[in-house]
């Protein structure tokens, strides 16, 4: 497409496409750099045409990109010469490409065309950065990606500005950890980043430097917009600090967070200011409708003595409190599977998860028939899943028939999952079986192996056969 917009020549369409690619993300940049230098080949005609346009000076800044392109190092030579005294966004992003070119006097060319850049108006370094950072680990990437680096530690402010809040998270992320190692941000702007941005590393980061430049301006107060951050180590950052400060106010709040990283930072403040976090949680769960995190940090600092005020919520109205429900009887080991058993048809797969693995352990006394109902197509594919999973922990020969079953099922993901587990057991555990199924099992199992025969395959019915001591049964 560029190379027929280039060679049209519509000023209108050049224009266009060209703002197209300034808002192209460096990704798209670089597999547009390949695939043009690649189509370039099946297409002589038209890399002839700007060839001539480009040495008789007449290519746009659309059309020199398109040249910086070809596969003819002397063809992009001639390109980046013609960009180097283009003063044009569109010219840095190609230059930048360029910069890294594996030909080294087209690369040193780049290079000298881009060095003076870094250094104008915020928008041309900014261009730049995104792709720099990008190429960062080619071979010759390195060289563009730390002079922009410099450029946000020691380069004007308006530049630094603008990085902060570019699109590409590369060029954010840069900007922000190297303006902290230069000590280039105020609070204000910590604290904004540490809330607001959309990269995780970035929130982490400024939360920890606006708590540390707090700390040390006594301006501690300044981070409690952190203990409401959507980010849990931001969170458990600022309860840390305020504690460190003597207000351990906001650690009690925390105990029910629906993080466990902050709830255990709470609980351990709490502890070093002398109470006891398990009293706390034995009050809070004791109220009309405890908080998933409270049952939670029950599961995480009782004993089993604990479990009679857990149980009830095992009803909890959210499904995050019935979960934490299950999972911290569990944790305390006073699981009950005849409570637990009953709660495989929840309406929740974040539920019947927690059941499932609380489950584990009396996988061979549930009861048998009713997991196997809950396995038929009828149900809901999150309870199928967590029968399968019961049912395939159950016994080595009950998994096999029930993956036998599943290998023609109508849902995909159950039979995936069967297929994938045979090619496992196969794999992995089929030559240390040293027993062999008898009697009604062997039987099942070659009724299923045959009725398999289609899904599986001649060679996987040809090994489970062997494997299983089948193969005499068959050929009776």
């Amino acid at each position: 497409m560029l190379l027929a917009v280039d060679r049209d020549g519509d000023p209108q369409l050049i224009a266009g496409t060209g703002q197209l690619l300034l808002q192209a993300s460096p990704r798209v940049w670089l597999r547009l750099d390949e695939a043009t230098r690649r189509y370039w080949w099946g297409a002589p005609r038209w890399s002839e045409a700007a060839v001539q346009r480009l040495s008789r000076g007449e290519s746009s800044p659309l059309g020199l990109t398109v040249a910086a392109f070809h596969p003819n190092g002397r063809v992009r030579e001639a390109a980046v010469a013609q960009l180097a005294e283009v003063h044009d966004t569109l010219a840095v992003s190609a230059l930048t490409l360029r910069a890294s070119d594996w030909v080294p006097r087209i690369r040193d060319r780049a290079r000298a065309a881009l060095e003076p850049r870094l250094t104008e108006p915020p928008g041309v370094p900014v261009a730049a950065a995104a792709i720099a950072l990008a190429l960062r680990e080619r071979r010759q990437g390195r060289w563009l990606a730390d002079r922009v680096e410099t450029a946000f530690s020691e380069g004007p402010v308006e530049l630094l500005t603008a990085a902060l809040a570019a699109s590409d998270r590369r060029t954010r992320r840069a900007a922000h950890l190297t303006a902290l190692a230069a000590g280039r941000l105020d609070l204000t702007q910590m604290l904004h980043a540490a809330e607001h941005d959309s990269d995780l590393l970035i929130r982490i980061r400024c939360a920890e430097a606006a708590v540390r430049t707090a700390t040390v301006a006594g301006t501690v107060d300044l981070v409690r917009p952190l203990l409401s951050s959507g980010t849990a180590m931001v969170r458990a950052e600022a309860v840390h600090v305020l504690a460190r400060e003597g207000d351990v106010t906001p650690a009690v709040s925390a105990l029910t967070d629906r993080n466990p990283t902050v709830r255990e930072v709470a609980q351990a403040v709490l502890r070093r200011a002398g109470a006891d976090p398990l009293e706390h949680y034995r009050r809070l769960v004791m109220t009309s409708r405890p908080r998933p995190g409270a049952i939670a940090g029950l599961g995480e600092t009782g004993t089993a003595e604990d479990a009679g005020l857990i149980a009830p919520w095992l009803d909890h109205p959210q499904i995050r409190g019935r979960a934490e429900a299950v999972r911290a009887l569990h944790r305390l080991g006073a699981a009950d599977p005849d409570a637990l058993f009953p709660m495989l048809t929840d309406p929740s797969g974040a539920v019947t998860r927690q059941i499932t693995r609380a489950l584990r352990p009396w996988a061979s006394r549930l009861d048998l028939p009713r997991l196997r109902e809950l396995l038929t197509v009828g149900n809901p594919q999150h309870i199928r899943t967590a029968a399968y999973r019961l049912l395939h922990q159950r016994d080595t020969w009950t998994r096999l028939l029930i993956d036998l079953e599943l290998v023609a099922d109508p849902s995909p993901p159950m039979r995936n999952r069967a297929l994938s587990d045979i090619k496992s057991w196969l794999t992995h555990e089929a030559a240390t079986a040293y027993s062999m199924p008898q009697d009604r099992t062997a039987d099942a199992l070659a009724q299923h192996l045959c009725e398999a025969e289609d899904a599986l395959g001649p060679d996987l019915v040809r090994r489970l056969r062997f494997h299983l001591g089948l193969t005499r049964r068959s050929g009776a």
